[in-house]
């Protein structure tokens, strides 16, 4: 069932323009217009996510709508739709739709995420969290995407005309670790795969394996997927660029051992440049850290999205923009 989505607070911060009109001194809800959320999840689980999607605005291009899927809807839908408006209506003009997973719950980043996004071990094994302790609820990535391909594209192609050629998947974090999995075992299931300051570092950087198979089945199995590994210059060193953020030896000890953020990031990149070149790209963006990569990010998931599409269509119709 469509509904208006509703945004009581957490993405307060990306609804200007958003509101309707009212009253002098009546308060109303914010909406945002042409949005509608959904519950949604696997047959076990029927209401384990909750969906929000931005409706395109406009006609779909001939072979239907670009999609892009993110992950940690709660957190990212807002910032991520008023961005994707921005670039279609003034740099792009490509309807897009836009198709954010998250939980029923309100906060931000919710715990199920640890599981939900995180690859399994091989043998049971809990990795170690940032803080030194064991995670004891990991490894469900592989039936999240299960429940993508099988249950949630199928959703929303019953609701807009789809161009399977152009569908990206993004996620930071262990979003970022998510759609590196992805990549790397699933990659004909999206056209482009951008990962926000992935956590590489996760079970002892497990995907390190995962990326070590990719290479070498690659030849053999190729695909045509681009891939974008975007981090922030300053998550080595936190404290150098925000002296808001409180420096402490632990922490600062953990980045540049364990963490290696844009270390991982710029090796992971040049390995697989030498088998993928230029469709393989790494943007390390300057001044922001973990948390506040995500804004900076936003616009390269819409140019990673677009860019390509947008000249192809021009080149084939020279008279779209009129």
């Amino acid at each position: 069932m469509r509904k208006e989505l509703i945004i009581l607070g957490l993405m307060g911060g990306f609804l200007a323009g958003a509101m309707t009109s009212a009253s002098a001194g009546e308060a109303r809800p914010v909406t945002l217009k042409n949005t509608q959320e959904f519950l949604s999840g696997p047959e076990e689980d029927p209401d384990r996510f909750r969906i929000f999607v931005a409706e395109p605005e406009g006609e779909a291009p001939p072979n239907g709508y670009p999609v892009i899927y993110i992950m940690d809807g709660n957190s990212n839908f807002g910032a991520m739709r008023e961005e994707l408006i921005r670039a279609t209506n003034s740099t792009y003009r490509i309807p897009t739709v836009l198709v954010a997973i998250g939980y029923p719950e309100d906060d931000p980043w919710n715990k199920r995420r640890d599981h939900d996004l995180t690859p399994k071990l091989p043998g049971g094994e809990l990795p170690i969290g940032p803080w030194g302790g064991e995670m004891p609820d990991t490894g469900g990535a592989d039936d999240t995407l299960d429940y993508i391909q099988d249950v949630l594209k199928p959703e929303i192609e019953a609701k807009f005309p789809i161009d399977k050629a152009h569908e990206t998947l993004t996620g930071h974090s262990f979003g970022g670790l998510f759609t590196l999995h992805t990549f790397f075992t699933r990659p004909e299931m999206f056209s482009t795969f951008v990962a926000m300051s992935p956590s590489i570092w996760f079970g002892d950087e497990y995907l390190l394996t995962e990326e070590a198979a990719y290479r070498e089945n690659y030849e053999a199995d190729p695909d045509d997927a681009e891939l974008y590994i975007l981090v922030g210059r300053c998550e080595e060193i936190v404290g150098e660029c925000d002296p808001g953020i409180k420096s402490t030896d632990k922490r600062d000890a953990w980045l540049l051992s364990n963490g290696k953020m844009v270390t991982n990031a710029e090796a992971m990149t040049e390995r697989l440049q030498a088998i993928r070149g230029d469709d393989v790209q790494n943007i390390i963006i300057d001044g922001e850290h973990h948390i506040s990569v995500i804004g900076a990010s936003l616009a390269w998931v819409t140019k990673a999205t677009l860019s390509d599409f947008s000249a192809e269509w021009d080149e084939a119709d020279p008279t779209r923009r009129q």
